[in-house]
């Protein structure tokens, strides 16, 4: 009977600890980070934060840890203040003790330049790489004696934005022409950036042209709704319509304001006559008076 307990005394005990083991292998590591980190980035962008890592599972031998960010200056990509070990290597290994609860690593880097500039003669190349997403300021990865991975990695991500990219995807959306914005889309991407960027800006701004003359076409009309001459009228907007907007513009004010100036002479003519009317009425009205005086 003794015997039937101490076995399942003995049984309870490795369950408990096959348990404990499966707990601690399946914990994930935690990583606080201090000191900034966004999640878009310029290219070549100075990055440097503090990385305090627990949460390290028990079965793990050493943490892995890689990065994207490449060495910038005299700084170290890691340095564990702490532990005294410092590394330029995007790859590093880090053993693991049995009471280390807490790593705190010092993360120095630059980001990756994706913009290639070549020049040939004159001509001017310059490619963009086309991977700006998934680059990682860290991986950090657990692994067992033998360098397997296990349970419990994590990753903080950022996307390179790169603002030259962005400002001509912006003009290609202006352009209406389908095949234009794909031709100058292509001429981009080959690496004629300067040639894509001037002739996007030529078609942008003979669009807005072409929608200050509508404006200008339809004040130009208005002014013709003052003509009482039709014929008149056809002449001077067949010339608009030929291209000669500032001539027609010009004798369309001269003939409105003639026409003005006209219908004030003969208003004044005609108040000069009622004047002198009432000039003469009221001398007509004192001569008969006095002769009757």
């Amino acid at each position: 009977m003794r015997k039937g307990h101490e076995a399942c005394a003995l049984t309870l005990c490795l369950l408990c600890l096959f348990f404990s083991l499966l707990a601690g292998s399946a914990s994930a590591v935690e990583v606080h980070v201090e000191g900034d980190h966004p999640a878009e980035v310029k290219e070549k962008q100075v990055i440097s934060c503090v990385l305090t890592i627990s949460g390290i599972p028990s079965a793990a031998d050493y943490l892995y840890f890689d990065t994207d960010l490449e060495k910038y200056d005299d700084k170290p990509i890691y340095n564990f203040t702490e532990l005294n070990l410092q590394s330029n290597d995007s790859h590093f290994e880090l053993p693991v003790k049995d009471n280390m609860k807490k790593i705190v690593v010092q993360l120095n880097g630059q980001v990756p330049g994706i913009t290639e500039v070549q020049q040939y003669e004159k001509l001017t190349l310059v490619k963009y790489d086309s991977k700006r997403t998934g680059y990682a300021y860290y991986r950090i990865k657990p692994a067992d004696e033998k360098g397997n991975t296990i349970q419990g990695s994590d990753t903080s991500t950022f996307t390179i934005e790169v603002t030259d990219i962005n400002s001509f995807e912006k003009k290609a959306a202006q352009i209406e022409d389908p095949f234009l914005s794909v031709y100058l889309q292509d001429m981009f991407d080959r690496g004629l950036v300067t040639e894509a960027n001037k002739l996007a800006d030529y078609l942008i701004g003979k669009k807005t042209e072409s929608l200050a003359s509508e404006e200008e076409g339809q004040q130009f009309k208005e002014k013709l709704n003052g003509f009482s001459d039709p014929v008149l009228g056809m002449k001077l907007q067949t010339f608009f319509d030929l291209g000669l907007h500032n001539e027609s513009n010009v004798l369309a004010d001269y003939l409105l304001q003639k026409k003005a100036e006209e219908s004030s002479l003969k208003w004044k003519y005609a108040l000069g006559f009622l004047i002198a009317a009432l000039i003469g009425f009221v001398i007509g009205v004192k001569l008969k008076n006095s002769e009757e005086e």
